[in-house]
């Protein structure tokens, strides 16, 4: 019969390219991924002037390699692969990540070394301005050349590709860049353990704050982190447990100060031991843009506790070795600790133990001092010091590997018991709306996903995707929470601040009075006199109505924001000024300090409140100042809020945060001005505070104030 055959427009290049690939740093991403795909150890990612080059130390493509499938849009067979050469999974499996290259620049040049004939090269170079106009896309062509290799590949190599694209479609800047960053931290293991899946990025780029902002993006996933355990050896114990040692414990809630904790490990022979252990809690949107099912992953491949000998990654010590016993407990459901002391063990204590899957630690220790330590103290014949077996893959189990375990451990059992703690009904009252009940509902999956390996597959799934639903609606109700009480708290602080704008209206209608009195009677002497008198009051009237400012502009009340704390602060002492009579502020604030998300509103409920207290505690005294400034410590950031009133007692302090609690006498003439005396403004401060994850108290004051309120968040 007669018959047509499809053709294809040569546009559909563009036009997948542009569909498929969406975003510059996703198409610069896929190359990138193509390089991991064919087992490359480095890819390296160059940025020039009009330009961008990318090379790896992977696999090549032989010529053939090269036609039959780089040249293939829509390949599949990749789709045939389960696993490379080196044991990784292939990131693409659609051949459509050549056509990023289109989408990033009108030149290409590819350059290309295959592993087994690393003499030789292909070069092919394709303008896609030329390739678009042959209308038929079977059509377009690829000019190459065979010839010797002429340089080497990333890291020297004498094998891998090459691929430089130039008169470039976008301008790189540092969003773009961070951009292609999360799209591929995952590729990279968390250290360089020189083994066949090792796999490194690095960028170059003029800029070297743009380099930099990268580097710290593709670490990111690493600083999602729910709690981080540091620990460390002190010295030996001597007396009635000699022959132990003593470890100092840092452990630090994500949010919060770190909690110092010393123990004793008996029968210790260690000298030296250090532990960084970071704990996750993967089961809502994360910071820095981590996918939450791409961080699941990672963990799952590099998750665990490591251990360094002097610097050298031990192999067996990873994701699926329960060398510290967290799943075997897990499996029996172990609710009590074996190494806690009895003082510190509380009724399912062990409850939020971590799985493995949800941390990742690194503990250094050194084999070859404690070699040294054992000759030193004549107990080399012993055989018991920490030493390396002959595959040098792990530890030999003596007693002091079980004292290394049981140090580690301790850390962990310690973390289970505070978080159990966190998580009682009576420690959730300061906690954020909804996330207690958010938190338990993911306890819910923590719990499933132990149980996993245990379970039918289907009925897995079917109980996984009820309970990941029902952690959707818990966190989005959680955020509806947070919203309203962030509202919620400052409408009850112009509520308050309604008393004080009645008292200063009547002022105000008293002052006009007198002005209308001696313009109708003609005793005004002057045009001039009665201007300036209407001007002082027109003054007066709009200061007095800057008190409700965050609640006029919708903008204020909704947006949310990383708002500037030193243009903000000062705008709300501006805003209360006529409630302050003499006081004087100064502010010591940088310009870049930035608040936590939160709307103007939220804010002002904050330090309207605080702001007004400290004036009400200046009352009786001849100096009547508010210092604001900032600091970081620790990874927090501080505003330290300060007066020269009669002080607070600092035992006490936490229970002026409760409503209705007073500790400060009000005069009755002050009350009806509304300038404190309800006992509510630092309970609307502590719980928007928390709304905003901020932590709120009263702390020691700088010398020249008697007063210092503290507001800090990470």
């Amino acid at each position: 019969m007669p018959h047509f055959e499809f053709s294809v427009d040569a546009a559909l290049l563009r036009e997948l390219g542009e569909r498929l690939v969406g975003q510059p740093h996703i198409a610069l991403a896929e190359l990138i991924k193509n390089s991991y795909d064919a087992d490359a150890h480095n890819v390296e990612v160059i940025f020039d002037d009009d330009e961008i080059i990318v090379t790896d130390d992977g696999d090549g493509m032989s010529t053939s390699t090269f036609q039959n499938f780089w040249m293939r849009v829509g390949s599949p067979h990749k789709q045939e692969i389960t696993e490379t050469k080196f044991g990784r999974r292939p990131t693409g499996s659609k051949g459509i990540g050549r056509l990023a290259v289109q989408f990033l620049g009108s030149k290409l040049k590819l350059r290309t070394t295959p592993r087994g004939d690393t003499t030789n090269e292909m070069l092919a170079t394709l303008d896609w301005s030329v390739a678009t106009r042959a209308q038929e896309l079977t059509k377009a062509r690829v000019n190459y050349v065979e010839r010797k290799r002429t340089a080497p590949y990333a890291s020297n190599a004498f094998h891998g590709t090459e691929i430089k694209i130039e008169s470039l479609n976008q301008i790189w800047k540092e969003p773009e860049l961070k951009g292609l960053a999360q799209q591929v931290w995952q590729l990279q293991p968390p250290f360089r353990r020189e083994g066949a899946s090792d796999f490194a990025i690095s960028l170059s780029h003029p800029d070297t704050d743009i380099e930099a902002a990268f580097e710290k993006q593709i670490g990111r996933n690493l600083d999602i982190w729910s709690a981080r355990l540091r620990g460390r050896i002190l010295q030996p114990v001597s007396g009635d447990l000699e022959g132990s040692r003593r470890f100092r414990l840092l452990l630090e809630f994500s949010g919060e100060n770190p909690e110092r904790h010393d123990y004793v490990v008996k029968n210790c022979q260690l000298h030296k031991c250090e532990f960084e252990i970071r704990v996750f809690s993967l089961y809502h949107k994360q910071r820095f843009g981590v996918q939450v099912e791409q961080a699941r992953q990672y963990l799952k491949d590099y998750g665990g506790v490591h251990i360094y000998d002097a610097g050298f990654h031990l192999p067996y010590y990873g994701p699926d070795t329960d060398w510290l016993k967290t799943e075997i407990d897990h499996s029996h459901r172990l609710s009590a600790s074996k190494l806690l002391p009895a003082e510190l063990q509380i009724e399912q204590g062990l409850n939020n133990l971590p799985t493995m899957s949800r941390v990742y630690g690194v503990v250094n220790v050194d084999t070859g001092r404690e070699r040294q330590a054992a000759v030193r103290e004549h107990r080399l014949r012993l055989n018991e010091y920490l030493q390396i077996q002959a595959s040098r893959d792990r530890l030999v189990d003596n007693p002091s590997y079980r004292a290394l375990r049981d140090a580690v451990r301790y850390a962990l059992d310690f973390y289970a018991v505070r978080q159990t703690v966190r998580m009682a009904p009576e420690a959730t009252e300061q906690k954020r709306i909804g996330e207690v009940a958010s938190a338990r509902v993911r306890r819910v999956e923590e719990v499933l996903d132990s149980y996993k390996e245990k379970m039918p597959s289907t009925v897995y799934r079917a109980i996984s995707a009820e309970v990941r639903e029902a952690v959707s609606a818990s966190e989005t109700e959680a955020e509806n929470a947070v919203k309203q009480m962030g509202l919620l708290g400052a409408l009850a602080t112009a509520g308050i601040a309604a008393l004080a704008y009645e008292h200063e209206a009547n002022k105000q209608l008293v002052d006009l009075e007198s002005i209308a009195a001696r313009l109708s009677s003609g005793r005004s002497t002057n045009d001039a006199e009665s201007g300036a008198a209407l001007q002082a009051w027109i003054k007066r009237a709009r200061q007095t109505r800057a008190l409700f400012a965050p609640l006029n502009d919708a903008e204020n009340r909704e947006h949310r924001a990383k708002l500037r704390a030193g243009a903000v602060i000062e705008t709300i002492s501006h805003n209360v000024a006529p409630l302050l009579g003499e006081t004087r502020f100064e502010f010591d604030i940088p310009d870049n300090l930035r608040f936590p998300d939160g709307t103007v509103a939220e804010w002002s409920a904050i330090f309207q409140n605080v702001f007004i207290n400290a004036a009400n505690a200046m009352l009786d005294t001849p100096r009547h100042m508010i210092s604001v400034s900032a600091s970081e410590a620790r990874g927090n950031h501080r505003i330290l809020v300060q007066d020269t009133g009669v002080g607070v007692d600092l035992d006490v302090a936490e229970d002026l945060f409760q409503p209705f609690l007073r500790r400060l006498e009000i005069s009755a003439a002050r009350r009806e001005m509304g300038l404190g005396g309800t006992g509510l403004g630092l309970a609307i401060v502590r719980m928007v505070a928390n709304n905003l994850n901020c932590r709120v108290r009263f702390t020691k004051p700088t010398e020249g104030f008697s007063t210092a309120f503290e507001l800090s968040w990470r």
